[in-house]
């Protein structure tokens, strides 16, 4: 990389940290393109030529928002800590994410952007999938899954349940702010209606 193409990524970065900043503290409808300029100290011009709408910029950080929870994800379930410890840790991560971004981040930009969708679940059925699978292998193995239950049967009932948080749009606000509900929820995740 020359130093041309440095100093456009450097660019490039500040632009994206700075809106990230702003749209953790404001959400992503209330935050404008002038708004990440000032921030960022660039012009509406400099940052539409590094995205080509404040659209095309929000999409850009919410694919880095995922792929760095990928990360994340994949540190603690390659960790030590035992099953219930690792689920806990992904579940209230997962709740604080929902609260971030004025709430806007799964009712807004993941529920009302298809390229985003689409991204999202050529995540899920590539690295993700084998990731829990992985997972959930190792709460067998330590007893909390029954061992007899099919990986497909899993992968299901993980799918139905993952795509009914999104799909209720209170849920993830309510979960942010109350712990006792992310404990029950995981209670019933991991042992069901039975206990």
């Amino acid at each position: 990389m020359n130093g041309f193409e440095r100093r456009k990524e450097r660019k490039r970065e500040s632009i994206r940290r700075s809106a990230l900043e702003l749209f953790k503290d404001y959400g992503f409808k209330k935050v404008s393109i002038s708004d990440i300029a000032r921030k960022a100290g660039v012009s509406h011009v400099t940052i539409y030529n590094h995205f080509s709408s404040k659209e095309e910029l929000v999409r850009d950080i919410t694919k880095t928002l995922f792929l760095s929870l990928l990360e994340r994800y994949r540190a603690i379930i390659k960790g030590e800590s035992p099953f219930l410890e690792k689920l806990e840790i992904i579940l209230f991560d997962k709740t604080e994410i929902a609260s971030q971004y004025q709430g806007e981040l799964l009712q807004s930009v993941i529920q009302s952007d298809p390229e985003i969708q689409r991204f999202i679940e050529s995540m899920w059925q590539g690295e993700i999938n084998q990731l829990m699978l992985d997972f959930l292998e190792e709460g067998k193995e330590q007893g909390y899954i029954d061992p007899q239950l099919s990986q497909e049967a899993i992968l299901v009932y993980f799918e139905i349940w993952r795509k009914g948080i999104y799909a209720s749009s209170g849920l993830p606000v309510n979960i942010a702010h109350n712990a006792k509900l992310v404990r029950e929820l995981m209670s019933l995740f991991t042992y069901g209606l039975n206990g």
